[in-house]
């Protein structure tokens, strides 16, 4: 489900890119905000969730490199998020940034988003669903705490309205 918002949220961006490839115009607060929901609810929320079912599974199980990479590369996402969010912010504040420059930026970043989830979608998800036992997965549900998506919620974050007019 959370791969699914994710992906909303990458596709919004991609007809951003799109649009400034057509040399039309784009909300850079939408941009914003769709950046900020990755950083606060992908990096602060899902990602700490898989990184617990990762780290489980080696605790339990044993070394697999693909869990190990995994979990390096979702703080190096985090960093490019946080660069990413600055380079906007740049653009809010009147900067000035080449759009050739930020239309890379924005390509380079949700390739990366994109590559992230497919392969966790093709390749680690189905691993851990054929290794990891029923009382793994309750043992692991007992450990995270669902919170309400600001986007997708029941109840829209006030800081995400626009966006959630746009994905939802």
């Amino acid at each position: 489900k959370e791969h699914g918002y994710i992906n909303r949220i990458i596709q919004l961006l991609e007809s951003k890119l799109s649009r400034l490839e057509d040399e039309k115009s784009v909300n850079y607060n939408v941009i914003r905000e769709s950046v900020s929901y990755l950083s606060s609810v992908a990096e602060k929320m899902h990602h700490p969730k898989e990184d617990m079912i990762y780290q489980y599974y080696i605790d339990h199980y044993g070394e697999h490199e693909g869990l190990g990479n995994l979990l390096q590369e979702h703080h190096t996402l985090s960093d490019s998020t946080e660069a990413f969010s600055i380079t906007i912010e740049m653009i809010l504040n009147d900067a000035i940034v080449p759009k050739d420059i930020f239309k890379e930026h924005l390509k380079a970043f949700t390739s990366r988003v994109r590559q992230h989830l497919e392969l966790e979608e093709k390749e680690i998800l189905p691993f851990l669903k054929a290794h990891l036992t029923t009382n793994d997965w309750e043992e692991l549900e007992r450990s995270w705490i669902e919170e309400e998506d600001p986007v997708f919620g029941n109840i829209i974050d006030k800081r995400y309205l626009v966006l959630a007019e746009k994905v939802r």
